[in-house]
Order: C-alpha cells, then sequence, then structure tokens
C-alpha cells in the first residue's frame, strides 16, 4: 500500500480524494488475493478445519471490505455513477438486453427466466440501468438452486414503472435484509454454486435507482423462499396512466 499518511484535513479534495482511492485499490488488491487463497481451500476435503479456514477467510475479507467502504464514507468520497446521460427508453427492452447479459449464468444452471412487460417509457442512462437490472438478474441467478426460474416483470404502477425481479433460492431473513444494500455485509445465505458472495453490487444498484429518482427494495419471506427484489423509476409524464 503507499506509504503516505492519511490527512484528514487536507484543503485539496482532489488530492485527498485520489489518496483514498489509491489506499482502497491497494487493500482491495490484498483482500482480493486472501479471497483467491481462501478458495483453494474448496479442493481439500471436506473436514471442521477445512470449513473453519474458510470461514476465517471469509469473515476477514468482508471485514476488511466493510471498513474500507466505512472509511470512504467517512471522507465522503464520491464513488460510482453521480451523472446520467438521459434519455426516453423503452424499460422492457433494456430489462431484456440484461436477460441476454446473464443467460450465461442462467443456462449452465438450468435456469429458466420467465419474463412478462408491459409498455413503459422512462427518461434514464441506458447504460446504468442496464447495470441495475444486470445486478439484480446476476443475484437472482445466484442465490437460486440448478433448474429453479427467474420471475421478471415490468409494468406501470400510477407515475411510477415497477421491475420486479423474483427468484425462489435461498430467501434472506429478517436480519440479511436490513443488510442487503449495505456495501460488503456479511449475510447468512450463500450462493448455489460457490459464486462470489459479495453483493457489493446490490448496493450500487440502489444507488442508480435513486439516481433516476427512484428506489429499490427488497423483500423476502425468510430462508429457503426466495427473494424479490423491486426497482421503481419515474415514467416519462405522458405514458403515466
Amino acid at each position: 500500500m503507499p506509504d503516505t499518511p492519511l490527512a484528514l484535513d487536507w484543503a485539496d479534495d482532489d488530492q485527498r480524494n485520489e489518496r483514498l482511492h489509491q489506499f482502497a485499490h491497494a487493500l482491495k488488491n490484498r483482500l482480493g488475493s486472501i479471497w483467491q487463497a481462501a478458495a483453494l481451500l474448496h479442493d481439500l476435503p471436506e473436514g471442521p478445519e477445512r470449513r473453519l479456514l474458510l470461514d476465517l477467510a471469509e469473515k476477514n475479507y468482508f471485514q476488511g471490505a466493510r471498513e474500507l467502504e466505512a472509511l470512504l464514507d467517512d471522507f465522503r468520497v464520491p464513488r460510482g455513477v453521480t451523472k446520467l446521460q438521459r434519455a426516453p427508453l423503452d424499460l422492457a427492452a433494456v430489462v431484456q438486453r440484461s436477460i441476454a447479459n446473464n443467460a450465461f449464468r442462467t443456462r449452465k444452471k438450468e435456469q429458466e427466466v420467465r419474463f412478462m412487460q408491459e409498455p413503459a417509457i422512462v427518461d434514464g442512462d441506458a447504460q446504468v440501468l442496464e447495470q441495475l437490472f444486470d445486478a439484480l438478474l446476476s443475484n437472482a441467478s445466484k442465490f437460486s438452486p440448478q433448474g429453479a426460474s427467474v420471475d421478471v416483470a415490468v409494468k406501470p404502477g400510477g407515475p411510477w414503472a415497477v421491475v420486479e425481479v423474483r427468484d425462489h433460492g435461498v430467501g434472506l431473513s429478517e436480519a440479511d435484509l436490513k443488510q442487503v444494500f449495505t456495501r460488503y455485509a456479511l449475510l447468512g445465505s450463500r450462493s448455489t454454486a460457490g459464486e462470489s458472495q459479495a453483493r457489493s453490487t446490490l448496493a450500487r444498484a440502489r444507488q442508480w435507482a435513486e439516481l433516476h429518482g427512484g428506489t429499490l427494495s427488497a423483500s423476502s419471506q425468510g430462508p429457503g423462499y426466495g427473494s424479490t427484489f423491486t426497482a421503481t423509476l419515474p415514467l416519462v409524464r405522458q405514458h403515466q396512466q
């Protein structure tokens, strides 16, 4: 990591932000190495020592990542997309592209994506919204078993366009629901085929929805009952019902 010490009273915001970005990049590289090393343990015979090592590595990985995110939040460092390139969009077409983007995941796990759509025109950034729905569909696939279905719906709801991504997978506990949009929160649920547990993309997805003047929420009846992620985005006025 860089040797320059942190200085909380830097007057130059650009200098401070660059320093913190360097720190974040270096720390994430180290954490990534730990995670890769821990992944190698999957090839070892099953047993209590192997499980203990995996749990320890996972816990330290997520704790380190959360501490990093807290540091960036304390410094109010902007992250991710902050400006949008808006234009009227057919929301169903954007979601359809995201379904295609994630086909490599769903085909591998023999999962069926069932898509229902109604006309919904929003004023949004096509690339950012596609990333938002990529995150939701990737999450649904990762936390659903082999051969499961994922239900996706686009529909108007008053002044809003509503997109629901519902899976029939591992579900979320009440405690997990409180943290699911927190970057690098260590949740109790586990992916079904050893996929990455880092759900930082869900935090970014909520940011992207809010940048559009919308919302992103999650619901679940509990572990084993699947999860539903619901995004709302303002409809273009002439398409409001």
